[in-house]
């Protein structure tokens, strides 16, 4: 079931140069031009934290904002402009910045980042005709729409800084593209996210990379150690309190897979192990809260399951597959009905988020990684049957263009690119593992070819659904974002 030659090259023709995994060209076809930050008044209470103690600045409500200005020289006359910005915190709440021109005051627009994830960049395309002003005068950014402090990565003086991918920017671009983009942002500071189900999903893309690329290794490692050096654990949590040596939620295991395959003797992956154990009920079945009505979720297939199967592995202990089997098949006999997969439910059969691509996602990479991963059984074979007719289900709601819809069978909530990236990398997983058919590939190939437009100039990929913190409203109302955990279902199809 490998891919012959022919259909490899086709694959990775897509979005990536003839150098798979080569680094940045001596002249790319984008830039970074960085902002100069003005009016910040950057009033961080004691008791909060910034990741990674990078500089940042603020903009309040009620406040004059904040002025960028950038240094016009050596960008061409018919360059394309994207404005950026990256939260330094998790936001809760609608969020909308006004955008003018900071010497005429011409408005040029309001900017949507509404329930902002930490790490998360936005950007806003600066229309043709502003361009000339915009990079004249520079921009006021006030705030329109927020009740909290908005704060965000910026240099200030300070020794530590965010990569330049994260600080306030002018991204100019011109007509050329530079195909292998995504790996540079990927390969770099420029993909590191929140603790938790987003970082472990770009650092499990870039344990797939590093089977062909001595750069993701490189990089991987130190990107882990960012959180785990030192024999301990350090994160901002997304109230941004510094945090250390704790895990807070089921979601939160995902990375220890990576840390078991990178750093199999750290000391914090018996911690990760001890949280699933006192999670897991009297069956065996691992879910936070309490009590015999527990909301299980799709993302626990992949944040829990999968790398309690590695654990299992590398430390040669069967209960702890035991535990991964037990919290899959709960997963499978509660959240799978019919024709449809549900994000999650409770034990008692309440169920929600019908055919919602990204839990699909997480429902079937989480699948195929932990069966990839545990010893041969019986429940693994029953399991690996259960998990290809999933797939074949899934399959048959991918569209004509090969995305899939936000929610399967509501086209009104539009094509969504997490969904579909995330989808693909688990069936392309799956069929290079052995474990789906051809018509796996067909499907996964279909995706690869559709999710190139979605790419940024250098390399993020757009029109992702934001977050869950909205509900599902947020999640059907057509609003998308640039979500760099992303890059790590790339990677998977790679």
């Amino acid at each position: 079931m490998n891919m012959n030659r022919r259909q490899m090259l086709a694959a990775a023709a897509v979005l990536t140069s003839s150098s798979v995994f080569g680094q940045e060209k001596a002249n790319p076809a984008y830039r970074y031009v960085l902002a100069k930050v003005e009016g910040s008044k950057n009033n961080l209470p004691a008791d909060k934290y910034i990741p990674f103690d990078w500089a940042f600045s603020e903009i309040a409500a009620g406040s004059e904002g904040v002025k960028l200005s950038w240094n016009q020289l050596g960008i061409p006359k018919k360059s394309s402009l994207r404005l950026r910005i990256t939260s330094a915190t998790d936001v809760r709440e609608v969020l909308v910045l006004e955008v003018k021109t900071a010497i005429s005051g011409k408005k040029i627009a309001d900017w949507n980042l509404q329930f902002a994830a930490m790490l998360q960049p936005f950007e806003l395309e600066i229309p043709a005709e502003d361009a000339k002003l915009v990079l004249a005068e520079g921009v006021q950014l006030t705030m329109l729409k927020g009740s909290k402090p908005f704060w965000f990565f910026a240099e200030n003086n300070a020794t530590k800084t965010a990569p330049k991918a994260y600080l306030p920017h002018l991204l100019v671009y011109g007509n050329n593209t530079q195909k292998n983009a995504w790996q540079d942002r990927l390969l770099s500071l420029g993909s590191l996210q929140t603790f938790g189900w987003q970082q472990g999903v770009v650092w499990d893309g870039m344990l797939e990379m590093g089977k062909y690329s001595n750069k993701a290794k490189s990089i991987l490692r130190q990107q882990v150690d960012m959180y785990f050096a030192n024999k301990n654990l350090v994160y901002c949590n997304l109230n941004n309190i510094k945090t250390e040596g704790k895990i807070h939620t089921v979601e939160s295991i995902l990375p220890f897979a990576i840390l078991a395959q990178t750093n199999p003797t750290h000391p914090l992956l018996q911690t990760a192990i001890a949280f699933c154990e006192k999670h897991a009920n009297s069956a065996g079945i691992i879910a936070d809260g309490t009590g015999d009505n527990r909301t299980v979720k799709t993302e626990e297939c992949y944040t829990v399951s999968y790398p309690l199967a590695v654990l299992a592995t590398m430390l040669n202990r069967p209960d702890l597959a035991e535990l991964a089997i037990k919290t899959l098949q709960s997963r499978i006999t509660i959240l799978e009905k019919g024709n449809s997969i549900y994000q999650r439910g409770t034990e008692k059969g309440e169920l929600f988020f019908e055919n919602w691509g990204r839990g699909v996602a997480w429902y079937l990479l989480g699948i195929a990684k932990t069966l990839v991963h545990l010893p041969e059984s019986v429940e693994k074979g029953k399991m690996m049957l259960s998990f290809q007719k999933s797939v074949e289900k899934v399959i048959s709601y991918q569209q004509a263009n090969g995305l899939w819809y936000c929610f399967f069978q509501q086209p009104e909530t539009g094509v969504e690119t997490s969904g579909t990236a995330g989808i693909a990398a688990a069936i392309m997983y799956g069929y290079k593992h052995g474990l789906l058919p051809e018509t796996a590939n067909v499907a996964a190939q279909k995706a690869i070819k559709s999710l190139s437009p979605y790419l940024t100039p250098d390399g993020y990929l757009t029109g992702t659904a934001q977050v869950n913190k909205g509900g599902d409203a947020l999640q059907k109302d057509g609003f998308r974002i640039i979500s760099p955990y992303t890059l790590g279902f790339l990677a998977h199809l790679f």
